[in-house]
């Protein structure tokens, strides 16, 4: 008899209610007190008119001794995985933008992704190595190939940052063969043309307006990628003359990493770079220039004809990240 109250005594005091329930007609799992899906270690009694649990402690301490460690709520969670006691559970779903780590939902860090603006360039700076996985460094990772040189970032919220290649992909390139517009960026000033940084936009424009052989810089770039990236084909375009303007300005460090990656550096107006800028007629477009008679009193722009096809005129194609 003894032994028989204990075990009476014992289970009575899992479920407080349950005494008030021999006194009342009532099936309701809930108000008998049996809340829980389960109990840790299958400890409790079961429900008998349901399949509630009442477990034998409530608790948090004895929840977190079995496991059950997180209530899931806040800004981030979208709720519990699997079975609770007390309402935590073992783990947690986060809502989109943030995962699970470290036993909490965290906002997700934002990831490089070559051809795309994803925010991670404000971790980078001009001047910076680019490398194939989307990643900056000041100079060469082991493990990291690199392909190219950071030459702008964007401001506000979305950070959108632009490499260019440390070398010239294409001499002697002509911007095109035919003189239209083709409904890219066009402008008689060069302060306002330092202005245009549409690259996509620009970019999508002058390739519906022909092929390979009527807009070949624009097509060099095109087709461009680096064997340490061969995805990023399609990716690559000719930069914009607000990104020649930046890369003008910068160009002290941008010239010191071009040197650590074995590049062309960008000296004595040699080279006359490619913008997808065009100038406001027919015939010309903008690139990069350094000359004292023009370029260099101009933000590091100038116009030529597009049909240029002498040995300075050369195709230097950026990439978004």
């Amino acid at each position: 008899m003894k032994i028989n109250f204990l075990l009476l005594g014992t289970s009575l005091s899992l479920i407080p209610n349950l005494i008030n329930a021999q006194c009342v007609a009532t099936t309701d799992c809930a108000t008998l007190g049996y809340t829980e899906k389960s109990c840790p270690d299958g400890k409790g009694l079961k429900c008998p008119f349901g399949t509630t649990f009442a477990c034998p402690a409530s608790d948090k301490s004895v929840c977190e001794k079995y496991g059950f460690k997180y209530t899931c709520t806040g800004t981030g969670y979208a709720g519990g995985v699997g079975q609770s006691c007390n309402k935590q559970y073992e783990s947690c779903t986060c809502t989109s933008g943030y995962e699970w780590k470290d036993g909490k939902c965290e906002k997700e860090k934002l990831k490089p992704i070559l051809g795309q603006c994803t925010g991670y360039a404000k971790n980078c700076s001009i001047g910076q190595i680019l490398n194939s996985d989307g990643t900056c460094s000041n100079d060469k990772v082991s493990g990291k190939t690199p392909i190219g040189v950071v030459v702008y970032i964007s401001g506000g919220s979305d950070k959108c940052g632009y490499a260019m290649t440390a070398s010239p992909i294409g001499n002697y390139m002509q911007w095109s063969t035919e003189y239209v517009t083709t409904g890219a960026f066009l402008s008689y000033n060069w302060q306002n043309a330092i202005k245009d940084f549409d690259v996509s936009g620009n970019m999508t424009k002058i390739i519906q307006a022909g092929n390979a052989s009527t807009y070949p810089a624009a097509y060099a770039a095109l087709n461009y990628a680096p064997s340490a990236a061969p995805t990023s084909k399609g990716k690559w375009m000719l930069p914009t003359a607000g990104i020649l303007n930046s890369l003008y300005m910068n160009l002290n460090a941008i010239n010191n990493t071009i040197s650590k990656l074995g590049g062309t550096q960008l000296t004595g107006d040699k080279e006359h770079i490619w913008s997808s800028s065009e100038y406001a007629n027919y015939y010309d477009a903008w690139v990069f220039c350094t000359g004292s008679n023009h370029g260099a009193r101009q933000g590091g722009v100038d116009y030529y004809n597009k049909a240029s096809d002498g040995s300075s005129f050369v195709v230097r194609p950026v990439i978004a990240f």
